[in-house]
């Protein structure tokens, strides 16, 4: 009995609390109701709102054991901000502006280069520094421009095409929510000219309605990539000022530049979600080899065969930052991808080129201001305020456009007052806050490096040099914020002057010309002309210190069942007639075919093999004087007929063109008879007889 009371005493302790709230049970930690959403964090382009719950927890230690998240998310005021509406993160950063900043100030932009893009970086206007302002930005801050996440206490979240969080609708190639990417076509292929001139060479044109842009440098080079529009102005590294990596507002669209750092080799690209509202030309900066670019887009099945059209660029930086400014884009024709005049597109209405922007009201406290307290004799006078600023002027170029160098600007202190600004003396605006800097250095060092000029082309008259040109140090980008200026390079060519030429008059022969004869000698001839290197024509006489070579030789004066020495008109086989230069004749350079005299060797050689053959074991070659080594002609010279793919004709020398001897001529010239008849050999065997096939 008392066993039954110890268990049940212990399940009742081990059994979890029960709690009661509003009339329901509860058993351990829970969560209280969602509380009601809160404000959302934009007006427009898709802000995010919160809403909250608390755990109910009897744990002493502070902890608990509810599951699940305390607060949640979602969209709100999903819709477009109105067109010309000021970027949501620079309007953050904007904030800071006039703020004493280790001694200055500053106008503050986005920086969109940190590692972590839901930070508040902002970058001062003109300087090459980034800071961070805050650790997260505002909730529905887009991470990156262009693109479609957002950042949700300091995450970045993934925003659906339909602008809910998390939402699992994606966008296809051709930009369609949810489509399946059958509306468009991708359009892909490389540049890959490897020789390009220094300097700036067209790729390829991105035409209108371009989606999800993709251009990639195959390997990394010392090259660069630009853009440009149809008539001429640079939106990207134009008149040799490279850019930093950087997201552009181009065409109607975010483009976004990436190249390496100071050191790193990686390849650059350009991407882009689309679509493009204007044709966008292309180039590569050549400084070295081109390894290829490879680039791609998509292109709607239903866009209109290329006719004239409006396009328009992308609106420039609002006039003023409050109280109502305004903004420009360039609108022109377009016909097949090129610049016409207006009058060609006037059939379409012309889209605005003008605009006003930033309409909200200027904050009272955007100037540093000082108050001046009259003379206590005139206690009527209203106080008089002036503001003062600082004025700086655009940064001159640099005094050395490769390897260092300095800049220099105008810096003025201006009073603001009823009457208008003016300028006064800089000691009045350095009492209140010290002055921007009137030049600087160079934040980067580069110079243009050149290879040792390469031999000239020719060895006289008018000639040219060549030479590698590449720029190098400081080329990749050293720290957030720098643009490098390059000059333009040195040039890659030089003329020589032009160096006289020693005219050389000779006598200049030809090739010869086929032997009237295969055998039993015949004549061939080739041309001489006196002439100088140009082949310009003289007379005789300028060539005559030197005596005119032959024009006509005697050729294959061997027996006519000898192979040819030469081609002859019976058998050109291995004659070239293509070659109809001439040649400076040079008496040491005899021919070693020149059989104008009788060869003496040659009645020896056939008198010792002739005789020596036919008394052999297996008599003669085809040539009628070599030994055989064995039976079908074994050992014979590999020049002879019997190699041939059809064999010899009946003559036993000459090569039979076709199978069974088709081509061969019908009465080969043998000698009537045989001038050394065969014999028995010592061994008593019947000695071979020359084979014919």
């Amino acid at each position: 009995m008392k066993l039954l009371l110890v268990l049940a005493f212990v399940q009742l302790f081990l059994a979890p609390a029960l709690f009661f709230q509003d009339g329901r049970q509860h058993a351990g930690d829970y969560w209280e109701d969602w509380g009601p959403w809160g404000d959302c964090s934009r007006s427009c382009g898709s802000g995010v709102t919160v809403r909250l719950r608390r755990c109910i927890s009897q744990r002493s230690d502070g902890g608990n054991n509810c599951v699940g998240p305390a607060k949640s998310y979602r969209s709100c005021n999903i819709q477009d901000c109105p067109e010309g509406s000021r970027d949501f993160r620079e309007e953050q950063c904007s904030q800071f502006d006039g703020q004493d900043f280790q001694g200055k100030l500053y106008k503050w932009l986005p920086y969109y280069g940190a590692e972590n893009p839901c930070e508040l970086n902002c970058i001062p206007k003109g300087e090459n520094f980034y800071y961070r302002h805050q650790a997260a930005v505002v909730d529905g801050t887009p991470c990156h421009p262009g693109r479609r996440d957002i950042c949700v206490e300091g995450v970045c979240k993934r925003l659906g095409c339909d602008h809910m969080l998390e939402s699992p609708h994606e966008e296809d190639p051709c930009l369609q929510c949810g489509g399946n990417g059958q509306s468009c076509y991708l359009a892909r292929n490389s540049f890959s000219v490897p020789s390009l001139p220094k300097g700036y060479n067209q790729m390829f044109i991105i035409p209108v309605g371009a989606t999800n842009i993709r251009i990639r440098e195959t390997v990394p080079s010392r090259n660069y990539l630009a853009i440009k529009n149809l008539r001429g102005e640079y939106y990207l590294n134009g008149h040799w000022v490279i850019d930093y990596s950087r997201a552009s507002p181009i065409a109607g669209t975010v483009l976004y530049y990436q190249r390496g750092a100071e050191g790193e080799s990686v390849p650059e690209t350009i991407t882009g979600r689309g679509p493009t509202t204007e044709p966008l030309i292309v180039e590569i900066i050549s400084q070295e080899q081109n390894p290829g670019v490879e680039y791609e887009y998509y292109l709607p099945h239903n866009r209109p065969a290329e006719s004239q059209y409006w396009s328009y660029g992308s609106w420039t930086p609002c006039s003023r930052e409050c109280g109502t400014g305004y903004q420009s884009r360039l609108v022109f024709c377009t016909v097949d991808n090129e610049a016409y005049p207006d009058h060609m597109c006037q059939a379409q209405p012309r889209p605005l080129n003008n605009r006003t922007c930033n309409t909200q009201a200027c904050p009272q406290t955007h100037r540093m201001a000082y108050l001046y307290q009259p003379l206590v004799w005139r206690p009527l006078e209203r106080p008089r305020t002036f503001v003062y600023s600082w004025k700086t002027a655009e940064w001159s170029a640099c005094t050395a456009t490769c390897g260092g160098g300095s800049q220099t600007r105008s810096v003025q202190c201006i009073s603001h007052e009823a009457e208008g600004p003016r300028v006064v003396e800089d000691s009045v605006c350095a009492a209140y806050a010290r002055g921007p800097p009137a030049s600087r250095p160079a934040a980067f060092s580069s110079a243009y490096s050149t290879s040792s000029w390469g031999p000239c082309s020719v060895t006289c008259g008018a000639g040219e040099q060549t030479r590698d040109v590449v720029c190098i140090g400081g080329g990749r980008g050293s720290s957030p914020g720098l643009r490098l200026r390059l000059e333009a390079p040195p040039t890659a060519q030089a003329a020589l002057p032009d160096a006289p030429c020693f005219r050389r008059i000779a006598w200049h022969i030809g090739d010869w010309g086929l032997c009237s004869k295969s055998c039993g000698s015949g004549l061939r001839e080739r041309q001489v002309i006196c002439s100088d290197r140009d082949r310009i024509l003289y007379t005789a006489d300028r060539c005559s210190p030197h005596p005119k070579p032959p024009t006509v030789e005697s050729c294959n004066a061997q027996a006519c069942f000898f192979p040819q020495l030469v081609p002859s008109m019976q058998d050109p086989s291995g004659h070239d007639n293509t070659m109809l230069g001439f040649r400076p004749f040079n008496d040491s350079s005899t021919s070693v075919h020149r059989p104008n005299v009788a060869n003496p060797s040659l009645p020896n050689i056939f008198d010792g093999y002739q005789r020596n053959c036919s008394q052999s074991y297996y008599g003669c070659c085809p040539d009628g004087f070599t030994p055989a080594n064995g039976p079908q002609a074994q050992g014979c010279p590999q020049g002879s007929c019997i190699r041939s793919r059809y064999g010899c004709c009946l003559d036993g020398v000459t090569v039979s063109p076709g199978p069974n001897r088709e081509g061969c001529p019908e009465n080969p010239g043998l000698p009537p008879t045989d001038p050394f008849p065969a014999q028995p050999n010592p061994q008593g065997l019947p000695a071979q007889p020359l084979r014919l096939l």
